[in-house]
């Protein structure tokens, strides 16, 4: 007999494990995971259901824009669509969710040709990115010319919250920084001159707006 060859994820084994260890706690292991697994499953399938839902929605209304599916590179549009599912399941946030329509509404319009590592980037950084990390970018680039990170103000966020969202976004490549002077004793992150670079433009046509 003829036995299926089929390995099992990194992902299909973590949650074994955690399924295991959460049943061995006492008296209520069982319940508890039999609780998390089923609603883990019932969320991400109403996320997933919702996200197309709503995208079919707004594709309707820009139809003439969408290029055929035979202008793809079709291995890597699969590869790409099963990412930013897996992504869509996590996300919790609404906005986060809105983002990720934004990118497969781009990817659509823009196929994807010999820029696959690009597209995956895009994807893997707004899938990690916190929501604020997304609307310091967009309110960076509302500005013209450089903006003193120590200026910035946002309602509710401490200001050295921002100061590690704009070290994010440097690392992404999504930001600039100007020459500036020292100040010996001072605090340098906040007296840095920084605006969104070129890639980072294009990161934020794609995906945030």
């Amino acid at each position: 007999m003829e036995q299926d060859n089929i390995k099992m994820s990194s992902k299909d084994k973590r949650d074994i494990v955690i399924e295991a260890g959460i049943q061995a706690i006492p008296y209520v292991g069982g319940s508890i995971a039999t609780l998390y697994f089923g609603w883990k499953q019932e969320i991400r399938f109403k996320r997933l259901e919702s996200f197309y839902a709503e995208f079919a929605a707004e594709i309707e209304k820009m139809k003439d824009k969408i290029k055929a599916v035979n202008n793809q590179n079709n291995d890597a549009l699969i590869a790409i669509i099963e990412n930013l599912n897996e992504k869509v399941e996590k996300e919790p946030l609404k906005e986060k969710r809105q983002f990720l329509k934004n990118y497969l509404r781009s990817t659509l319009i823009d196929p994807i040709t010999n820029n696959f590592d690009e597209r995956r980037f895009f994807l893997d950084v707004l899938g990690s990115m916190t929501l604020l990390e997304c609307e310091l970018l967009k309110f960076i680039n509302s500005q013209q010319g450089f903006i003193i990170v120590g200026k910035i103000e946002l309602a509710g966020i401490d200001q050295y919250a921002i100061v590690g969202a704009v070290g994010m976004l440097k690392n992404y490549g999504f930001l600039t920084t100007a020459q500036m002077m020292i100040s010996f004793g001072g605090d340098n992150s906040l007296n840095e001159q920084i605006q969104v670079s070129k890639f980072g433009k294009k990161f934020i046509e794609f995906c945030l707006i």
